[in-house]
């Protein structure tokens, strides 16, 4: 079929290999960890740092999660072909800049949002099922959504997350969380990466 589909949008989600180890690891730092939320958001849900400006994963040497987010960024890279990239100098120099976990109670939810000008954000799910609340991603191409015949094309991807499963996507791609309707608690782990520019080293 003649038919080719230009400028994807690159998402990328895999189970990780280390498991338990990566479950123990997270599971002690929700324990310590005394959650707040952002009132100018309305409260929709808890953060283990309402202000966005620690880094979970460094501040708890989380380094079995962080061993396994280097290996899937990785895979990611080598998907996206960035070897071909004119900005390719023979690898890519990157450093998690922000992670922090979310607790979402009975009819917690996130609105939608981007992540700004961070080249990937990702997130890893620690306590959650298919009642608590999926993933969504909204269109990046909204002009879509007025055409009588790409408006299809426009709906948002759901992502029913399981236990285990890490999840990486450009951050300036809008996305949300539906509310959990369940009584537990759904925990999950995000965090920004951003890239050294060549054309600033």
């Amino acid at each position: 079929m003649p038919l080719d589909t230009l400028y994807p949008t690159p998402i990328y989600y895999s189970q990780v290999e280390n498991f338990d180890a990566i479950q123990t690891e997270v599971e002690s730092v929700v324990n310590q960890t005394n959650f707040g939320t952002v009132s100018d958001w309305g409260a929709p849900h808890q953060l283990s740092d309402p202000t966005f400006e620690k880094n979970v994963l460094n501040d708890n040497n989380m380094t079995s999660l962080t061993s396994e987010i280097h290996s899937h960024i990785r895979k990611y890279l080598e998907g996206l072909t960035f070897q071909h990239s004119s900005n390719y100098r023979g690898g890519a120099t990157y450093n998690i800049v922000s992670s922090w976990i979310s607790r979402f109670g009975k009819g917690e939810y996130a609105h939608v949002h981007s992540h700004g000008h961070h080249e990937i954000s990702g997130v890893y799910y620690h306590q959650v099922t298919e009642e608590q609340g999926n993933f969504f991603f909204e269109c990046p191409t909204p002009q879509l959504t007025s055409s009588f015949l790409y408006n299809h094309l426009s709906y948002s991807t759901r992502i029913s997350p399981v236990k285990g499963l890490l999840l990486l996507f450009p951050g300036y791609l809008y996305h949300g969380v539906y509310a959990n309707n369940t009584d537990d608690d759904r925990i999950s782990l995000s965090f920004n990466v951003s890239f050294q520019k060549p054309y600033f080293s």
